[in-house]
């Protein structure tokens, strides 16, 4: 059976595809996905190609992540952000003709350039400034599929919870309760949550969600973006275990983003510290929490190799004098765990 005929939905990209480019004949090669259930497709035209995207519709009431996908990728797209040009767009059906942007993100650039990280990170890092100076114009609730803000409470359920449960009872097996870390995380969600609609940020800006052309960077993935704390963007790129970014790069970007960034933002250096050392924080627990949900509960094994990267993350931050002492009952739990290495491939 062909890919076509086995795949709902794909035939009518492809007719489509046909249709703007004025093509005759098409070619249709499968791509990896990310950890998601949607599925991507390069579909060939003669001398043009795109990328289909097939997302089934989870909510048939109300706002569903196609309708945020499509939304704000045209917005972003009016704000001069680079991002793929939407070609097609049936939110309902969950069908997406887009622009090609090729196959090279930049974890697999700053894998061929591990000694010039630097030179590799400055454009994403005026990629980032540029995408927070912009995008909060115009942006509205109503993109937003997965509430539009991210404020206390989405903090400590979607992001510390999430540890809890998919992290430490799902990776590890443990039985942690929901009262063990409940007055950290309560503190910790207060202290990261944005309690207004000042900026917006993309909330997964890691190098998976970065390509590289001959044109230049374009940004995907951007269906989750809301109002909050921008330093919440640069804490995914610095902290992302896809790349392992050493501790002195990471320093010397962090202060380069202040140095692009600081117009915009409406508070000094030192409050720009603190949002960006609690959102860390968040930030590194949520990616133990995804990839413990996804290789085990979702059985996509290949994320489990970047556990320990993330685990080493978080031991050095809770140890840093930004938190020692400041999360007595996570840092005890932490403190007591050492990864089993059987759960923690090198290769998978």
């Amino acid at each position: 059976m062909s890919i076509m005929a086995e795949t709902p939905g794909l035939g009518d990209l492809v007719a489509k595809a046909l249709e703007i480019s004025g093509g005759s004949d098409a070619r249709v090669e499968p791509l990896a996905g990310d950890g998601s259930d949607r599925r991507f497709f390069r579909i060939f035209c003669g001398t043009v190609s795109y990328v289909g995207l097939l997302s089934p519709r989870v909510r048939l009431d109300g706002l569903d992540e196609n309708d945020s996908y499509l939304r704000i990728g045209n917005h972003l797209l009016s704000k001069g952000i680079p991002v793929p040009r939407i070609v097609f767009g049936d939110a309902e059906a969950g069908r997406f003709l887009l622009e090609d942007a090729g196959d090279c993100h930049l974890q697999k650039l700053a894998a061929g350039c591990r000694q010039n990280l630097l030179s590799v990170y400055r454009p994403v890092i005026v990629l980032l400034a540029d995408l927070h100076r912009k995008a909060g114009d115009g942006f509205r609730p109503d993109f937003c599929f997965d509430s539009h803000i991210y404020d206390p409470r989405f903090v400590f359920e979607r992001e510390l919870e999430y540890f809890r449960r998919a992290f430490c009872n799902g990776y590890l097996r443990l039985e942690v309760g929901p009262e063990d870390l409940r007055s950290d995380f309560e503190m910790l969600a207060e202290q990261a949550g944005a309690v207004d609609t000042a900026c917006v940020f993309h909330r997964d800006f890691q190098s998976r969600n970065i390509m590289v052309t001959g044109e230049g960077l374009r940004l995907i993935d951007f269906q989750g973006m809301r109002f909050g704390p921008p330093a919440y963007d640069l804490a995914s790129l610095l902290v992302d275990p896809y790349v392992e970014i050493p501790a002195k790069i990471q320093n010397v970007l962090l202060g380069e983003y202040w140095a692009v960034a600081a117009d915009f933002f409406p508070c000094d250096r030192e409050g720009f510290l603190r949002d960006y050392y609690a959102v860390r924080l968040c930030r590194n627990l949520q990616i133990l929490g995804a990839f413990g949900f996804l290789g085990v509960e979702k059985a996509k094994l290949r994320f489990l190799r970047y556990i320990p990267w993330a685990w080493e993350q978080l031991l050095h931050h809770l140890h840093s004098d930004r938190c020692a002492g400041r999360y007595p009952r996570l840092e005890a739990l932490v403190n007591g765990i050492q990864l089993p290495a059987a759960r923690c491939p090198e290769k998978i």
